[in-house]
């Protein structure tokens, strides 16, 4: 049997452990001749939307996208560097939707993620993004665990 992984989705959440996930991606897209797609998903926990009298300024979500786009195009360049193919993606959305979404959309063949992120109370409030893309996603997911 011969498994082909011609395109992985790499989501990103810009915690300390993204470093580790990007790293372990790139070595299967070099084994592979893959082409890596750097997803970040950015939302506004319900928490923070429930509040009453909560104000955004108009610019607030431009902003995110912007600052989003930067960092996770300061990933691709490294890689791009190492001679790999990569495409970007910015999504607003709940993490774990945008990337069962994008991996469909953009027919991956696995997906690489990191199986720590968030901790503490968030994670306890937000459940585990990899833990559901594992049980939702129509391809093989990959999770990395990195250092405590």
């Amino acid at each position: 049997m011969t498994i082909e992984v011609q395109r992985i989705l790499v989501p990103i959440d810009f915690s300390p452990h993204a470093d580790a996930v990007v790293e372990w991606a790139a070595h299967l897209a070099e084994e592979h001749g893959s082409t890596l797609i750097l997803l970040h998903a950015y939302h506004l926990p319900v928490e923070f939307q429930q509040l009453e009298g909560a104000y955004l300024p108009a610019e607030f979500w431009t902003n995110v996208k912007a600052d989003a786009e930067r960092t996770l195009a300061s990933h691709a360049v490294a890689l791009r560097e190492r001679g790999l193919v990569v495409e970007e993606c910015v999504r607003e959305g709940y993490p774990a939707t945008v990337i069962e979404e994008e991996a469909s959309r953009q027919h991956v063949d696995l997906i690489v993620i990191g199986s720590r992120g968030l901790s503490g109370l968030k994670h306890l409030l937000l459940g585990s993004i990899a833990e559901r893309v594992v049980q939702k996603a129509h391809c093989p997911v990959l999770t990395v665990k990195s250092g405590s």
